[in-house]
């Protein structure tokens, strides 16, 4: 799946020129946590947050810098301004309509954001939020093989190798009235564990006859 598969639009958004309070008015009537911030060619200019409230004068957050220096500053501006492009974080990660959600997924979880914007030709079409991620989970369904029993023997032995690198020789992987039957010795519990999840995960195996042991387990 891509960005534009899962990405939420059209997208509710704020102008860079708008205040404070229409920013704060807009999230509150979409539900939303953040919003990206436009220009007037809806080109992708910052984005602001309910975290970018928090540092608000308001709510009687005292800066941590020494007055007078840089960090107190921009601290300063941050709580007291009332334009939206002086407490917006103009430092944007964003993606194309193409882009694949593990992507995305790492932009999240490396950066430590909620939501990423998706940008075409420069301009804001969609944003995908961590929300959207969990939902694309959700859809997510087992993977869909051939009906019949050498089939799904076939496709369980091809993943055990691609995904596991567990060759048929140390696996053996046998179909018989629906129920599939593992037998092979692996490392650890944590190979017999990752082995069933992946059987697991197939659409139409049933029962598993789980012979695989370890090498712990080996007299």
């Amino acid at each position: 799946m891509q960005a534009k598969d899962i990405m939420t639009r059209p997208v509710t958004s704020v102008s860079e020129t708008a205040g404070i309070r229409k920013a704060i008015e807009i999230m509150i009537a979409a539900d939303v946590s953040g919003l990206p911030v436009v220009g007037d060619d809806g080109s992708l200019r910052g984005i602001i947050t309910e975290g970018d409230m928090l540092r608000r004068k308001e709510l009687d957050l005292r800066a941590a810098a020494d007055a007078g220096t840089v960090d107190a500053l921009r601290d300063y501006v941050h709580g007291n301004s009332w334009r939206v492009d002086d407490v917006m974080s103009a430092d944007v990660f964003s993606v194309s309509p193409s882009a694949p959600l593990g992507e995305i997924a790492g932009l999240m979880a490396v950066h430590s954001i909620k939501r990423v914007p998706v940008v075409l030709d420069g301009r804001v079409v969609g944003i995908v939020s961590r929300r959207d991620l969990l939902k694309a989970v959700v859809a997510g369904l087992p993977d869909r093989i051939p009906r019949g029993e050498e089939a799904l023997c076939l496709a369980i032995a091809t993943r055990l190798k691609s995904d596991l690198n567990l060759p048929r020789e140390q696996i053996a992987v046998a179909v018989q009235d629906g129920n599939v039957i593992l037998t092979g010795i692996v490392e650890t519990e944590l190979h017999r564990k990752a082995i069933k999840v992946l059987v697991e995960s197939l659409r139409g195996s049933a029962t598993i006859v789980d012979n695989v042991t370890t090498i712990a387990d080996r007299p």
